[in-house]
């Protein structure tokens, strides 16, 4: 992309797991009505200049038939290598200033979240993740461009763990208290029995 054409914000949802421990694609099970996939899509939007799928290589053509946004899928060497290859393939091809990243199986996820994580966007930091419940949160979060040539020296090294990655850039961590979430709105859907939690107050039941 030249430089001219280069965006402030750019909304990144991160679909290129292969979903083994749900059995099927989590970005595809519906909840309310609506895709797992769309919730993160509309917290983005809002907030962002464009937003971009990575998926895995089996959902592309999926994703490119239902969604109007923009599908690609992780850039060589590092296919399938998790969502820090994600991260390196999207800032390759996409120029931009800060990156906003959530996952796709993360349906309770919201624009309230994402407005108050681009809030906290601050030049002096390299990124802006939750830490809920003492636990950081690496999939959603916002992310400055120079973190790319980290990015890329982790991947090189063989080393694809996002934790790890964090340790290497200045972060700036807000609490569930100061993004006045709940701390399920945080839970990744890995499995079918916490998919069946999502309905468990009996207002909705689970439609495929």
């Amino acid at each position: 992309m030249a430089a001219e054409n280069k965006k402030q914000w750019l909304g990144v949802v991160l679909a290129g797991g292969e979903s083994r421990r749900f059995g099927e694609p989590k970005a595809f099970v519906r909840y309310e009505g609506h895709y797992f996939y769309e919730y993160s899509i509309r917290a983005l939007v809002p907030f962002t200049d464009e937003v971009v799928i990575i998926s895995h290589p089996s959902l592309t053509n999926q994703f490119s038939r239902q969604s109007a946004v923009q599908v690609m899928e992780d850039a060589a060497p590092y296919c399938g290598k998790g969502p820090l290859a994600g991260l390196y393939s999207v800032m390759k091809k996409f120029k931009a200033n800060w990156y906003i990243v959530l996952p796709c199986d993360m349906p309770l996820v919201n624009k309230e979240v994402t407005g108050r994580l681009a809030a906290a966007a601050d030049q002096a930091y390299d990124a802006v993740i939750p830490n809920i419940a003492g636990r950081m949160q690496p999939l959603v979060g916002v992310y400055h461009q120079r973190v790319f040539s980290i990015v890329t020296k982790q991947l090189s090294d063989g080393n694809y763990r996002m934790l790890d990655f964090l340790q290497k850039i200045n972060v700036k961590q807000l609490t569930e208290v100061e993004l006045q979430s709940a701390d399920n709105w945080f839970e990744n859907i890995n499995t079918k029995d916490a998919y069946s939690q999502l309905f468990a107050d009996g207002s909705s039941d689970p439609l495929y």
